[in-house]
């Protein structure tokens, strides 16, 4: 519909009596009142009038989506405990011998997290920390040059 174009009472009762019979598409219904009144209507401008008259509403003219498929559980394979060093790995030794090197799967909170290795798997320094940090305090001073960064 063109900007400025009003629902003056002939076209809202067009528009009531052709929404009654129920067998015409908004599409129709927006053809015959266009042609009709010599103006141009839409299929949109029509659902939104007859919606705002509290006009009955029509069913889908699409089917309702059909329920998703369940989602097929595979058969995961139970869990394997693995030894915490794969024998295959390969990892640089330690440049430090007071370093215990251990695993990813062996560190925890209070132990050194410097890794050792230019390429996975790492093996870690695993001396205890000082203060809360995530480094021994020889790599403490590795990893902050010019001092702890507090």
């Amino acid at each position: 519909m063109k900007p400025g174009v009003d629902w003056d009472d002939n076209l809202i009762a067009r528009l009531k009596a052709l929404h009654k019979g129920g067998t015409r598409s908004f599409k129709q219904i927006a053809e015959t009142l266009s042609h009709e009144f010599g103006i141009q209507l839409t299929k949109t401008a029509c659902i939104g009038k007859a919606r705002r008259l509290d006009l009955e509403q029509r069913p889908r003219s699409t089917p309702k989506p059909k329920p998703r498929a369940e989602k097929r559980t595979l058969n995961t394979p139970q869990l394997v405990p693995r030894p915490a060093v794969v024998t295959a790995w390969r990892v640089e030794t330690p440049t430090l011998t007071g370093c215990n090197r251990i695993t990813i799967y062996q560190l925890r909170g209070g132990l050194c997290h410097y890794p050792f290795g230019d390429k996975p798997p790492y093996a870690y320094c695993g001396n205890t920390t000082a203060r809360g940090t995530p480094w021994c305090p020889h790599h403490e001073r590795i990893v902050y040059p010019r001092g702890a960064i507090r």
